[in-house]
């Protein structure tokens, strides 16, 4: 395996080549999930507006996993990626098993919670109109099946992401989002399913993403270890240790959902129409959000191992070519959310009030979207150094400041878009804060490559 540990090694060779080929196939996995959730619109679309609604509304607690799933995750990310940069793999497959066995545990829990209580879950939208209540309750019912499936793969790919693989995790999501774009229509119109064919679809999906990637770490050639059990014995001072990283990014991703529910709240007042719109514009805005996020996975395993290998020069300077990369990137999106919001909004809605209320969206958040894509490299480098604190002030911090403005907003005569520029300014708030804290943090760490000195 010492040919495959050296192929994967993050701590050597030119750094933006590093970094693009980590970061392409993460990115190209968003781009995929993008593609996937935009196709399950349309597909949606052709049934009704409500049926876009119902499963945006559903589609709000499969958002709130992710701060569930983000503890197996990134723990299973920086353990990794800082143990194989000390050179102890030992450690790192520690960390994995550890990670994987959290994974289950919390993915079994949340599932059995939503199909529980998805009615008082849905309810919480007070949506009048019962066929999209209805739609909302079946779609969180059948998707909270693949819960299960989706923690424990999501913990194999940070554990690919870690170790340096990134190639792996993106072909077997690629294999896994593509069958779902192909069934997903199946499902719905010619099984006679509706919503529920779509949520089907998904389960499905996801138990094939995950059955590869077992196999993956089992028998891939270039897996990170020899050897691994997915059933271990769990290790206290290990688990501790990935929910003391985990915890503040799970707390981050978990305010950040809850506070977008609270938003949603509010532009129900102004009918499904409005959800809908608001549906179509997150997914279509997230050819940024979704690449800044895969991005910043990328820098997490970089600055992780560069950390551990205490090469300090090195994590400076990907920080910088990494900055330069993700604003190049936000400029380009800027311009296609603005100048072609019309057409994209268009592709998934057929109302013109619905179709206006899109178009407004992207074009408010197209002004956000250079600093926010800047604010996903400062938030991978903290995390690969395992300071993953500082990154959930600011998140946490800003999302109550995006309610508040959101709100305030909306009771002008701005109305709904009111709640978009509320939301604007926050986030453009959150991506200069965290910015400009990491400038001051970097001063306090050392110049130079400890590890070149003997340190």
């Amino acid at each position: 395996m010492n040919s495959t540990k050296n192929k994967y090694n993050l701590t050597n060779g030119p750094i933006l080549q590093r970094l693009i080929t980590l970061s392409l196939p993460i990115m190209a996995t968003s781009f995929m999930q993008m593609a996937f959730n935009l196709s399950d619109m349309f597909w949606l679309s052709r049934l009704s507006e409500g049926s876009v609604a119902a499963a945006g509304t559903a589609g709000m607690f499969l958002w709130l996993s992710m701060a569930f799933i983000t503890i197996g995750r990134t723990g299973a990310e920086i353990g990794v990626s800082q143990k194989i940069g000390e050179g102890d793999m030992d450690a790192a497959k520690k960390f994995a098993q550890n990670a994987f066995l959290i994974a289950i545990v919390l993915g079994t829990l949340y599932g059995i919670a939503m199909i529980v209580l998805h009615r008082p879950l849905i309810g919480t939208f007070g949506i009048e109109e019962a066929q999209v209540v209805l739609e909302a309750e079946q779609y969180l019912v059948f998707t909270a099946l693949a819960f299960p499936f989706f923690f424990m793969h999501h913990v194999i790919t940070g554990v690919f992401n870690g170790f340096g693989n990134t190639r792996l995790p993106f072909y077997i999501n690629s294999i896994g989002l593509a069958i779902n774009i192909a069934i997903t229509p199946i499902f719905i119109f010619t099984l006679e399913m509706g919503v529920i064919g779509a949520a089907v679809a998904t389960v499905v999906a996801q138990v094939i993403n995950l059955s590869l990637k077992l196999w993956a770490m089992k028998r891939y050639i270039n897996r990170p270890f020899e050897t691994f059990k997915f059933f271990t014995k769990p290790i206290s001072d290990y688990i501790k240790q990935i929910f003391r990283w985990s915890t503040p990014v799970a707390i981050e991703s978990g305010m950040f959902t809850f506070f977008a529910m609270v938003i949603t709240w509010r532009v129900a007042d102004f009918g499904y129409i409005a959800l809908a719109a608001q549906r179509v514009g997150s997914q279509v805005e997230s050819l940024s959000w979704m690449m800044a996020i895969g991005f910043a996975s990328a820098v997490t395993a970089f600055m992780g191992q560069n950390y551990g290998a205490k090469k300090f020069a090195r994590l400076r300077q990907g920080y910088k070519i990494s900055l330069a990369v993700m604003a190049a990137y936000g400029v380009f999106v800027s311009f296609v959310l603005f100048f072609f919001a019309r057409p994209l909004i268009g592709i998934f809605l057929t109302e013109t009030e619905s179709i206006d209320i899109g178009v407004t969206y992207l074009r408010v958040f197209a002004l956000t979207q250079v600093l926010f894509c800047m604010e996903g490299v400062a938030a991978g480098t903290f995390r690969g150094k395992g300071q993953t604190i500082k990154p959930t002030i600011v998140s946490v911090t800003s999302n109550v400041l995006r309610v508040i403005f959101a709100y305030a907003l909306a009771g002008t005569a701005l109305g709904l878009d009111g709640i978009w520029i509320g939301i604007a300014i926050s986030v453009t708030i959150r991506s200069a804060w965290l910015l400009v804290w990491f400038k001051i943090d970097a001063r306090k760490m050392p110049k130079e490559d400890l590890a070149e000195k003997g340190a």
